[in-house]
């Protein structure tokens, strides 16, 4: 099984580059933007009951989608709380 850029790019997958493309753009400009809202979401107990949703609501819809999720959340929750200590 080789792997080639022409096959990522293919009409099949077209959309689906375009898609995660968009979606990482957004997160970027939002991220920029307002960085406040980034840290809020580890730092309160709302923010972790938004983020316990959104990993719920996609586990429910998508099973290794929502452990995925799951994962990146609780490293960048331990990341996030790391960096208090250091300073």
């Amino acid at each position: 099984m080789s792997f080639k850029l022409k096959n990522l790019f293919s009409d099949n997958n077209f959309n689906l580059v375009v898609g995660l493309v968009s979606i990482l753009v957004g997160l970027w400009v939002i991220f920029y933007a307002v960085p406040g809202l980034f840290a809020n979401l580890f730092d309160t107990l709302l923010g972790n009951i938004i983020l316990l949703g959104i990993i719920l609501a996609s586990y429910i819809h998508n099973k290794p989608l929502g452990i995925g999720l799951a994962i990146l959340f609780i490293i960048i929750f331990q990341f996030a709380h790391m960096s208090k200590y250091i300073k």
